[in-house]
């Protein structure tokens, strides 16, 4: 009987192990693109470490705990739920960077007499990631800004559309508890993009800050294997500027 205590644990134990066969897909498929996105979290973790006196940092961390649990779902073959968590990692993450120079905000969202919305946390005049916003803490990081709002408005939007039941997107999970190579790539490539661009921004807006008395050379480290590319963080690095920097 499926109502007893050992029915419902055996279904339970048994959607576990559907999850274990699904990881094992997932780690053989695409070990490499999520091993990717796993430095990238601990990227921004080493950010998050020299944030920590900060009152915004309990959002980051927030974020990076959604981020976790959703590269396990995403492994366990729980497609739906990883969309949702990157989303929540998105805005979490964003929220983090606008509560930083918005501390009243910060303070009536956290006794919920203000919503956070991701309009606002990318509005092209006043959000974080708009040329007037960034300009204030980087110079520099302000030139890139625009390609990474992109990535990280079309990743919001993509996990969206999952989450509000789109047929376009949702027709191409697999009905029950299975893996899908074509939807773990689909979603490790939103993911990759979220947490880059959340990366940069928290580049931008501490960067100048931070960057004089990073000692150990950490911060410094992951900006370099992410965006050494982009001329103007070589410059803001002090690195030589190579003829193929953007």
């Amino acid at each position: 009987m499926t109502g007893t205590k050992s029915g419902i644990e055996s279904h339970l134990l048994g959607l576990h192990a559907l999850a274990r066969e699904n990881i094992t897909s997932a780690v053989e498929a695409s070990g490499a693109d999520l091993g990717r996105l796993l430095q990238l979290d601990l990227d921004i973790l080493c950010w998050e470490q020299r944030l920590l006196p900060r009152p915004e940092v309990d959002q980051l961390t927030a974020a990076r705990r959604e981020l976790g649990f959703a590269i396990y779902a995403v492994g366990s073959g729980l497609y739906l739920h990883a969309y949702a968590g990157l989303r929540l990692f998105l805005e979490l993450g964003f929220a983090s960077v606008y509560f930083s120079a918005n501390e009243l905000y910060r303070r009536k969202w956290i006794a919920d007499r203000k919503d956070f919305s991701w309009s606002k946390a990318l509005d092209e005049n006043d959000g974080v990631m708009a040329q007037s916003f960034i300009r204030e803490f980087s110079e520099t990081a302000a030139v890139d800004a625009p390609r990474f709002a992109r990535d990280a408005a079309t990743s919001y939007r993509h996990c969206s559309q999952f989450i509000h039941g789109k047929l376009a997107v949702t027709s191409s999970l697999p009905s029950a508890l299975a893996f899908s190579s074509m939807v773990l790539s689909d979603w490790l490539a939103a993911a990759t993009d979220s947490a880059r661009s959340l990366l940069f921004l928290l580049y931008a807006r501490y960067g100048d800050e931070l960057l004089p008395h990073d000692s150990d050379g950490r911060l410094a480290s992951t900006i370099e294997f992410w965006f050494g590319h982009l001329r103007e963080v070589r410059k803001r690095l002090g690195l030589p500027i190579e003829p193929g920097s953007n």
